[in-house]
């Protein structure tokens, strides 16, 4: 337990000191925010003095760094609980990043995390120290199927489907494949890029947005059908390479035979 005294006190302000003079000279005072003088209520010849004052104003240090703790967690609630918010109101706008589920089970899920968060400041902290955004109305649950700035994802999901089939790889794609006749191992691994165009015009034409949002994102078919054409393209170039150096074998065994023929003449 600490000893009460201005040493141990959280109300002294030894950044303020008081040198006195005159009869008290050599001796100086430090500033106390409790005492109405504004010093401690005594004059010091060494800071080892401070250990005989006390006064009925006694704040131990240890409550000083107990409501620096209650004043940090205050702040952390109070921010964590205002950013759920924030980010409820955001994906109800604008949608969630992730893809997987709808909206609606998103920002449902985002509920359940502020109410359990409001819980927790109800035990955490006292009323008197509740944070602004405890009071903000707990936002409704919403139908499982929401899903937000449908309109948006719609013209997004149109775009990328143009941008798919007009990129150079997709056009060589189409190309090669009607090139081919019959059915082999490449024009096997071709279907899935050719279905996933599809499924996006599918999405569209029946108003799926969930699958329009997932569909949109297009960055790993795309760098899947580059990769697929350079495979396809050195496995021509070693095949051309091949029956290059098979056509010359053939031209200088030819020349061999009419050599030996004409010697045996």
């Amino acid at each position: 337990m600490e000893k009460h005294s201005c040493r141990t006190c959280r109300n002294l302000e030894k950044e303020r000191k008081e040198v006195m003079e005159g009869r008290l000279k050599g001796r100086y005072r430090y500033g106390c925010s409790g005492q109405g003088s504004g010093f401690v209520c005594g004059f010091l010849a060494g800071d080892e003095d401070l250990e005989t004052l006390s006064c009925g104003l006694w704040h131990g240090q240890s409550e000083k760094k107990a409501e620096k703790e209650g004043q940090k967690l205050e702040k952390e609630l109070g921010e964590s609980l205002q950013g759920l918010f924030d980010r409820w109101n955001e994906w109800y706008v604008r949608g969630c990043p992730e893809g997987k589920e709808t909206d609606g089970v998103y920002l449902n899920r985002l509920r359940l995390a502020i109410k359990g968060l409001v819980e927790r400041i109800e035990e955490a902290l006292e009323e008197s120290r509740f944070p602004e955004s405890y009071y903000s109305p707990l936002p409704p649950e919403i139908a499982k199927d929401y899903m937000a700035d449908t309109d948006s994802l719609v013209k997004g999901a149109e775009r990328a489907l143009y941008q798919y089939r007009n990129s150079p790889d997709y056009l060589w794609l189409e190309s090669y494949i009607n090139g081919q006749k019959g059915k082999s191992k490449e024009t096997e691994k071709a279907a899935v890029f050719f279905e996933h165009g599809k499924v996006l015009e599918e999405a569209i034409s029946r108003n799926q947005y969930l699958l329009m949002k997932q569909e949109i994102r297009q960055e790993g078919i795309l760098a899947e059908l580059a990769k697929y054409r350079r495979a396809v393209l050195q496995k021509e170039q070693k095949a051309a390479r091949r029956n290059k150096s098979g056509q010359k074998g053939k031209k200088d065994m030819s020349g061999q035979f009419t050599l030996f023929e004409e010697k045996a003449s």
